[in-house]
């Protein structure tokens, strides 16, 4: 007779070589050059879309700069933004010329944002970085350009500064780690730099309104 094989329960599976006894911890050391290589080739892959994005965006910045008063007509209708603006912070956007929102993820996640003004009677700066470190959860205030008030709006600016406690684009805007701000950054790196025009209302010229008999009011 011939001897029986083993039980089917007594099968026994081989482990494949290098990775008996390895723990989860060993098991990490070993793939960390592989998500290293993996990052890395994210990363570059990421520059390389925003080379060519840049031209575009040069472009649509170019646009936007021809448009007069654009950016407050987008935050302004903005359904989350247009609760947090007041009829005076309308008017310092007015004087915005342009944003360009550039984000980093290698080393870390880093988010900038650059406003551009044109000359007004509220601050004397030109241009205003504020940045951020992003994570899974929230997007953190690491640097943001100090205001240079105008003489004659400097009171104004500290009384509103200081008489306000809720989240408002002024406090955001005066002070970079208000409590709070994280939530307009992330309004406008996520959706209004990524698409502004799904905010923009043109204005209809008087005789066209006319002529439709629409009242005066954004399309």
């Amino acid at each position: 007779m011939r001897p029986e094989g083993p039980p089917a329960h007594r099968l026994q599976f081989r482990q494949p070589q290098g990775s008996r006894g390895q723990g989860p911890a060993a098991q990490a050391v070993e793939l960390e050059p592989v998500n290293a290589r993996a990052r890395k080739a994210f990363s570059q892959q990421r520059e390389k879309m925003e080379r060519r994005r840049k031209p575009h965006l040069d472009r649509r910045g170019a646009i936007i700069q021809s448009m007069p008063g654009f950016w407050a007509n987008v935050i302004a209708n903005h359904p989350q933004m247009s609760a947090l603006i007041t009829d005076q912070d309308e008017d310092m956007l007015s004087y915005m010329i342009n944003l360009e929102v550039k984000e980093a993820k290698h080393p870390i996640h880093l988010c900038q944002f650059m406003l551009f003004f044109r000359t007004n009677p509220y601050f004397q700066n030109k241009v205003i970085t504020k940045e951020y470190l992003v994570n899974v959860t929230e997007y953190r205030a690491s640097h943001s350009t100090p205001i240079q008030w105008c003489q004659d709006y400097e009171v104004e600016a500290y009384r509103r500064r200081h008489n306000s406690s809720s989240l408002n684009f002024f406090n955001w805007f005066s002070d970079y780690n208000f409590a709070g701000s994280s939530r307009i950054a992330e309004i406008l790196c996520k959706d209004l730099w990524r698409n502004p025009l799904q905010y923009y209302r043109r204005m209809k010229p008087p005789e066209e309104t006319e002529l439709s008999g629409e009242p005066s009011v954004g399309t």
